[in-house]
């Protein structure tokens, strides 16, 4: 079991500024699961990931590839698809990513 309580939570600043993440794990798929923090107005760039991504936010509204989303709002995106992360308030949102399967023949 894996505990993470919010009163303890650590946060590390990203590449971008005013964008914050707590990596939850490393997920035995090759992915991670976190919570990000966005302050209003902050954009993380347009990009893909080499497997699927599934997002929930919990608070503020954010534009992930276009769609509006607030609190309990989940995305869920395909191996490589393309999206961008725009926060229209503060948020935060717990993001759960996966690499791709190789596929056996």
């Amino acid at each position: 079991m894996i505990v993470n309580k919010a009163a303890d939570r650590e946060w590390t600043d990203t590449d971008y500024p005013d964008i914050q993440r707590s990596l939850f794990r490393n997920n035995d798929e090759g992915g991670r699961s976190s919570v990000v923090r966005f302050a209003a107005g902050t954009r993380f760039p347009r990009h893909a990931h080499v497997g699927s991504e599934e997002v929930l936010v919990l608070s503020g509204t954010v534009r992930i590839g276009g769609e509006e989303l607030h609190p309990g709002d989940y995305l869920y995106t395909e191996p490589g698809e393309e999206h961008d992360v725009a926060a229209v308030t503060d948020a935060v949102i717990f993001v759960s990513s996966r690499k791709a399967t190789p596929i056996v023949e």
